[in-house]
């Protein structure tokens, strides 16, 4: 029998910066990459059980969009593609960074305001943890952090993710910068370690008194940069 979803051909793409007008559209692809993890059961998946349906982004689109004009610590970059259907170029991947060339202090989660249709207190107790972990290791340090790493299902497995983890490292390297950070994902567990990211603490989100079954576990990782390389 043939194959009735073949795997598309690598299509052509361009790596950009992003902007402030790219915002709604990467909420989008952030909300619909997370919402179809590939290595995660849907009701271990925080996105499909407290976070807030891919169908509504407003509250990240204006999340975004007021960064773009309050923190010069984030670079955002957009992996664009031109649509086969109608001509059209689309975002289908991206990247979320913050750089820190001078020694930060991190910052405890402030808990936030969700919309109706999530779940807000496991969503900030979810984000407040990893937070935590990151004040307990990187406070008061120079690093830089790939805080969102997001590609659509259909345009996976084509190398964009690994170039937007390179441009980041390459952007953060040139500042001096020799250590980064990140909160692993399944799906972005086994990249991260080709690029040379370890373990430090494991993080254990307990999902069942949220509707979800059993806990997700996410890998809080770093990776210093060898001086004498």
């Amino acid at each position: 029998m043939s194959d009735l979803n073949p795997k598309p051909t690598k299509p052509d793409y361009q790596i950009l910066p992003a902007t402030q007008s790219d915002c709604a559209a990467i909420a989008q692809v952030e909300a619909l990459s997370n919402f179809h993890a590939s290595n995660t059961s849907p009701r271990c998946n925080p996105a499909q059980v407290i976070f807030p349906p891919p169908d509504d982004v407003s509250s990240r689109t204006k999340d975004l969009s007021d960064k773009t004009q309050n923190d010069p610590s984030m670079k955002m970059w957009k992996v664009v593609v031109t649509d086969q259907a109608d001509g059209q170029e689309k975002i289908v991947s991206l990247a979320i960074w913050h750089f820190y060339p001078e020694p930060k202090a991190v910052d405890e989660w402030k808990d936030i305001e969700w919309p109706a249709n999530a779940q807000g207190e496991a969503c900030n107790a979810f984000i407040r943890g990893m937070a935590a972990l990151r004040k307990k290791h990187m406070s008061g340090k120079t690093f830089g952090h790939l805080q969102v790493l997001a590609t659509l299902p259909e345009y996976r497995g084509f190398g964009m993710g690994s170039a937007l983890v390179k441009i980041g490292l390459d952007e953060g390297m040139k500042m001096g910068l020799k250590v980064f950070w990140l909160e692993a994902s399944a799906d972005g567990y086994p990249l991260y370690q080709k690029f040379g990211f370890e373990v430090v603490e494991p993080y254990s989100f307990d999902l069942t008194k949220y509707g979800g079954d059993g806990p997700v576990q996410v890998r809080v990782m770093q990776k210093v940069v060898d001086a004498s390389a």
